[in-house]
């Protein structure tokens, strides 16, 4: 908790970046070795040297960054020395009041560190920093929108808090209280207070008077960690809409303290973290004033709101400048100086200050370098960088510019070096750095961790003792140096070194823990309350202190103590689920029974997916069915239909139901019983393992009954169940989905086979905000007895469903307690029979769909808030845009640009983990792997012409290969890909389609469902079908035939539309071409040979993915013609027939989808043997119907016979009604094309 609120807490292997080395200014020096008047001849580590002398010459908010660095240099200098350093930079008046209570706040930290907590809090409620707090929360910041909603507690500052008074929180109610007073460092962590905790809003409010009563203007003064809002008195005067990381002091702005209490509140959200926040109240200028005083109490909000404003306002920020707002000022300007962006960029790094989404200091920072480079500016650009490749790029740039004895550069090659596969060449960069600098802690760090993997730790404790005895307060190395003795088993010595550690870091969470277990292995009582103490002082806002301590009051036979320290973590974190659960279970060691079920209750109310904890409560309650298992069918009930007739099926399902419980957070458990019985050999053989899919990051699965019922009677168990991964490596595919398998002992004709297993959600959070949504299909290619859907669910929340293609459908729907339960259910369903050339099954089947959106617009909403902030660019990313579109004029041929260069430079691999298989990753996360999937390409595709001024959305589709859905309810369930849609061009681009050109739409997303998200106005459209003119499939055949029936053949194929990335896709490998050519011409031309050489097959330009395929092959066919005695019979039309593979059935029930035909023309041109003559020539012919047309042209002259077939399908779907008039087109088409061709002498 701490790392992240003092980010700069230096650390081993803490990465540095300082200047050149300069000398301490003589004054700074002086005032630092001053102790009583005299000075002392104590050496200064040379990283506090730089950082004391970079916060003398600091002008404005430089002098943030440059503390900062100051106190990281805790960890490596002498502490005394660090303390002594921010206490007089908090004296210095060439600094400004907010620097220099900014160094006196870094300076009650260190007393902090030292252990000195009193003085701790003192110094930092000295300093004006607000230290009573009421809190509310958390409310809901799902897409980062809770900033900008403003909650009940936003609408209520005239009125009163009143501490019992329920709001509409996250998840539940949550109410005010006030905040316990356990936070030392001047900040507020919402963290510690509410859950849940990410995702999540809060407000802060305390009660702020003049103790002298009058009137008069002060100053505010804000940091936080994720975006805030501040108020005074019901107005609000500040406004931060980054997520940051948190640092104090960022944002300012003067207030008018009116007389009596006013009322103070900051509103916090975070989103991957827990909101934190800290406020500075001072005078106008922003200097401490003692006359301020603070109150949480609930008495004083009755006061406070004689202040509040009658009417609310947003008032812009006056006055001092806080951090940030200095820094935009500086750079405000057209052109900002390169030292303005780097000090800008400085700050954002070492205080934690940027925006991930934004990345502002990777921005500056390379503006910074690339207009004026320097060495510690192109070092910085590095550092920032995406991945590895970019910060070797950058550190070789900084190499050519510096000298070769540049400390930082050396290390910056050690760093590339360590990361390779050949660390070892690191060693002599660390030699170089060390005979350089022999204090540089970064590189002794490294040698020693290379004489470690080396085996040599004796040398390597030989050098870390040299360095101790020159930095004998140096926090780093007393650390690595009792590690070192320890790993060399001189433990007696590694205690001795670890104390001296432990006098200069009072606050390590860690050494006091191993300190904690020391002491409770030893059975020392009196030594672990010291450290549990100790923990405590340190940490009084970590939960993880508090459980410490309990379970080290619980070892050490004292429960009574331990339930104490846990009531204490509950005080803090009410709803915290894991101390609750600890809880109960001391409850349940100590025999209080009903004190751990009211615990255990409590969990369910807050986590009702925590499988566990339910089934002990139902295993230590009276014995009774689980609600929802009580729905499933006795043995005796189902087994009364074994012996009905078989209706020529080789196997019938008995009984399918599922039962769903929907909790209130989204999140759900699934109930599943299946019963079946195979009616053939076959049936049996195949019927012997059952499986079924879930998801393992957040799921478990339990199999509550797997039984095989006899003929005889009997009655056996399934044998054996595991687990396999559901991947699919063959197109980089990896996901979380597992597949699970029951397997049956052998199954005789007319067993029945039963199944019940659960599918829980255990996740502690439901990843998808409280989204809920389902598709359960009542039909099969089987017959089944009783197929049923039960869904449980709360009263409170509002569910749509739908029903489909559900004749005889039964429904019901009643009301029990605090749920809702709806009833679908079929007595005796049909088995839907399958049919060639049919839609997919889940088109086919019907179903109950469910879900808590409300409609399409709702859900796109939702999508954009998950996705928006994926769809950043910074400024390398966006100088790669202009150069990809450099002299492109058009947007046509921008977006062409953008699109060829994602499908070239992104590979397709896709890791569908969590939320990640909805949720794209960052578009310059992506752009720097060079890979990503479907939802990752479509976003870099819409940034990438979003900086080019071309708006784009991305597109949620349903593919073909899933059919279409004719459900009107909204829910996620029914989507499986993305793409990216142009509105100006009506056009659609998809990322993953790497052969296939920018207006030739792949064949699985034509007309395909899908959801324009728009930024959140999302629209549902199906994709526009196959163009039959722009999909054109073009083969000119010229044939020599010889008398044996043998042909010289010359081929010219021309592929343009959906049909060409395939040619693409099967030909672009020029070492495999000839062989594929060959073998799919030999299935048309069997035993066909092409020509040897280059001459053999002419290629077109296949890296050109926007021009048409085109290709000529010269070969011979020894059996170009049948012969018939002395008749050669030939073929003079393409082979495909539409009759066998699209009406192969007198009468159908299921529609026919087409795949993308459009329009093929082929053009046979036979030169007849010498001496023959035409026997039988085709007939023209041609014809026409809604289906499409056809045409057959025949001409002859002399001894060559030219015979053209031209087939268009101008449709992508027969429906049933149709199919009598399809087939007989189908049938004309394929008569006309069968003619032949008929010579003889």
């Amino acid at each position: 908790m701490k790392d992240r609120q003092l980010p700069n807490d230096a650390c081993p292997g803490h990465r540095r970046r300082n200047p050149q080395r300069i000398a301490l200014t003589v004054s700074t020096l002086a005032l630092a070795l001053l102790s009583g008047g005299t000075a002392r001849a104590e050496w200064f580590h040379p990283d506090l040297e730089r950082a004391s002398a970079e916060v003398e010459s600091a002008k404005g908010a430089e002098g943030y960054a440059a503390l900062r660095r100051v106190w990281a240099t805790w960890d490596r200098a002498n502490p005394d020395q660090v303390e002594q350093v921010l206490r007089l930079a908090s004296e210095n008046s060439k600094l400004t009041p907010s620097t220099r209570a900014y160094a006196a706040m870094l300076a009650a930290y260190a007393r902090g560190r030292r252990g000195d907590l009193t003085a701790n809090r003192k110094q930092l409620r000295d300093l004006g920093f607000v230290d009573r707090w009421l809190v509310v929360g958390p409310f809901d910041n799902e897409g980062k929108a809770g900033l900008a909603q403003a909650f009940q507690p936003e609408t209520e500052f005239a009125s009163a808090i009143v501490l019992g008074r329920a709001y509409s929180g996250k998840e539940r109610p949550v109410r005010w209280r006030e905040a316990p007073n356990v936070f030392s460092y001047g900040f507020v962590d919402l963290g510690s207070l509410v859950r849940p905790e990410q995702k999540a809003c809060g407000y802060l409010t305390s009660f702020v008077k003049s103790k002298a009563g009058k009137p008069k203007q002060i100053s505010a003064w804000v940091g936080a960690s994720g975006a805030f809002k501040l108020f005074w008195n019901g107005n609000q005067v500040l406004e931060d809409t980054a997520y940051r990381g948190h640092d104090a002091e960022r944002f300012a702005t003067r207030v008018k303290l009116e007389a009596g209490f006013n009322n103070l509140t900051i509103k916090v959200c975070g989103e991957a973290s827990a909101p934190a926040a800290t406020v500075r109240l001072a005078d106008a200028a922003g200097k401490p004033d003692a006359d301020l005083e603070f109150s949480n109490s609930v008495e004083h909000s009755k006061l406070a709101v004689k202040n509040a404003a009658k009417k609310v306002e947003v008032v812009a920020p006056s006055g001092p400048l806080g951090a940030v707002q200095a820094f935009e000022k500086t750079i405000s300007s057209k052109k900002p100086s390169a030292a303005a962006l780097y000090a800008y960029a400085d700050y954002l790094v070492e205080t934690g200050g940027d925006d991930p989404k934004e990345h502002w200091a990777r921005d500056y920072a390379l503006r910074a370098a690339e207009q004026e480079p320097s060495v510690k500016r192109l070092l910085l650009a590095g550092d920032l960088s995406e991945d590895r490749n970019k910060y070797a790029a950058w550190v070789k740039k900084a190499e050519a510019l510096a000298k070769p004895d540049d400390v930082e550069v050396l290390l910056a090659r050690a760093r590339l070096a360590r990361s390779s596969p050949a660390w070892r060449d690191a060693i002599p960069y660390y030699d170089k750095v060390l005979a350089l600098d022999p204090d540089n802690l970064e590189g002794l760090e490294g040698r020693i961790e290379l004489y470690n993997e080396a085996g040599l730790k004796r040398t390597a404790l030989e050098a870390l003792e040299r360095a101790v005895e020159k930095s004998p307060e140096s926090v780093t190395l007393l650390n690595m140096y009792a590690s070192q003795l320890r790993a060399l088993g001189r433990a007696t010595e590694a205690e001795e070194v670890e104390s001296r550690y432990a006098a200069r870091r009072f606050d390590d969470r860690s050494y006091l823990g191993q300190k904690v277990d020391l002491a409770v292995t030893r059975r020392n009582t009196r030594a672990a309350q010291h450290w549990t103490s100790r923990l405590l002082e340190a940490d009084g806002d970590s939960l993880w202190a508090y459980a410490v301590s309990a379970q080290t009051q619980r070892m050490l036979g004292q429960p009574q103590r331990a339930v104490a320290e846990y009531k204490r973590a509950l005080d803090l974190t009410p709803e915290d689920v894991g101390t609750m659960r600890a809880l109960a279970d001391l409850h349940a060691e100590t025999g209080n029974r009903e004190e751990q079920l009211a615990l255990l209750r409590q969990i369910l109310q807050i986590r009702p997916q925590e499988q566990d904890v339910r089934e002990y409560v139902e295993h230590i309650e009276p014995p009774k069915p689980r609600s929802d298992e009580a729905y499933a069918w006795a043995s005796k009930r189902f087994l009364k239909d074994r012996l009905a007739r078989p209706k020529g099926q080789n196997k019938r399902t008995l009984v399918d139901l599922t039962v769903t419980t929907v909790y209130d957070n989204g999140l759900s458990s699934q109930f599943r019983q299946v019963v079946f019985q195979p009616l053939t050999d076959s049936a049996a053989a195949t019927s012997r393992q059952f499986g079924f899919a879930y998801q393992a990051d957040s799921q478990r699965v339990q199999l509550r009954g797997a039984k095989v019922y006899r003929a005889d009677g009997s009655v056996d168990e399934a044998i054996e169940s595991g687990e396999a991964a559901a991947d699919d490596p063959s197109i980089a595919m990896y996901t979380s989905s597992r597949s699970y398998y029951v397997q049956f002992p052998r199954l005789e004709p007319g067993d029945v086979v039963e199944l019940k297993y659960r599918i829980d959600d255990v996740t502690p959070v439901n990843e998808f905000s409280d989204y809920f949504g389902a598709v359960e299909y009542l039909q099969s290619s089987e017959p089944i007895g009783h197929a049923e859907y039960v869904l449980i669910a709360p009263k409170k929340r509002k569910l749509y469903i739908d029903t489909v293609r559900l004749p005889g459908l039964k429904k019901t729907q009643e009301a029990k307690g605090d749920q809702q339960i709806y009833r679908f259910s079929m007595e005796k369903v049909p088995a839907i029979v399958p049919e060639p050339a049919m839609p997919p099954w889940p088109e086919v089947l019907g179903f109950v769909h469910v879900s808590t959106f409300k409609d399409y617009k709702a859900m796109g909403t939702w999508y954009w808030g998950l996705a928006k902030d994926q769809f950043d660019l910074d400024d390398e990313t966006r100088k790669l845009v202009h150069d990809i579109t450099k002299g492109k004029t058009t947007t046509l041929d921008k977006v062409k640009a953008v699109y060829g260069w994602v499908i070239e430079n992104t590979r397709y691999v896709a890791l569908e983990f969590g939320i990640y298989g909805f949720k794209p990753r960052r578009c310059v996360q992506t752009v720097a792997r060079g890979w990503g999937d479907c939802k990752d390409k479509a976003t870099v595709i819409v940034s990438m012409l979003k900086e080019l001024g071309i708006n784009s959305t991305i597109v949620i589709l349903r593919t073909g290969l899933r059919g279409d859905f004719a459900s009107q309810v909204a829910s996620l369930a029914p989507f499986d890909h993305a793409i990216a849609y142009v509105p100006e061009l009506d056009l659609y681009l998809d990322g993953t389609a790497e052969f296939t050109g920018s207006t030739e739409l792949p064949a699985m997303d034509l007309g395909a469902l899908g959801l324009l998200v728009n930024q959140g106005d999302s629209k549902l459209v199906h994709l526009p079908q196959i163009d039959p003119k722009s999909a054109v499939d073009t083969r000119d055949i010229t044939a020599v035939v010889d008398a044996d029936g043998s042909a010289k053949l010359e081929l010219a194929y021309e592929t343009k539309g959906t049909g060409a990335s395939s040619w693409r896709r099967r030909y672009h490998a020029e070492a495999t071409r000839r062989a594929r050519v060959q073998r799919d011409l030999g299935q048309e031309f069997p035993g066909i040979e092409i020509d040897e050489g280059k001459a053999g097959i002419v290629a077109g330009d296949l890296e050109d993915v926007e021009q048409p395929v085109s290709m000529k092959i010269k070969g011979k066919a020894p059996s170009f013609a049948r012969v018939e005695g002395k008749r050669l019979s030939m073929a003079v039309t393409s082979n495909y027939r539409l009759t066998p593979s699209f009406a192969s059935l007198s009468s159908r029930k299921l529609d026919v989808p087409l795949p993308a035909l459009g329009t093929s023309k082929n053009t046979f041109s036979v030169k007849l043997p010498a001496g023959m003559k035409v026997v039988a020539l085709p007939s023209a012919k041609s014809g026409k119907s809604k289906f499409g047309s056809f045409e057959l042209q025949v001409s002859q002259v002399g001894g060559e016979v030219k015979v053209t077939s031209t087939l268009v399908i101008d449709v992508a779907r027969v429906k049933s009604s149709e199919y009598a008039e399809w087939k007989k087109f189908c049938t004309e088409v394929d008569s006309a094309f069968a003619q032949r061709l008929v010579v003889e002498k």
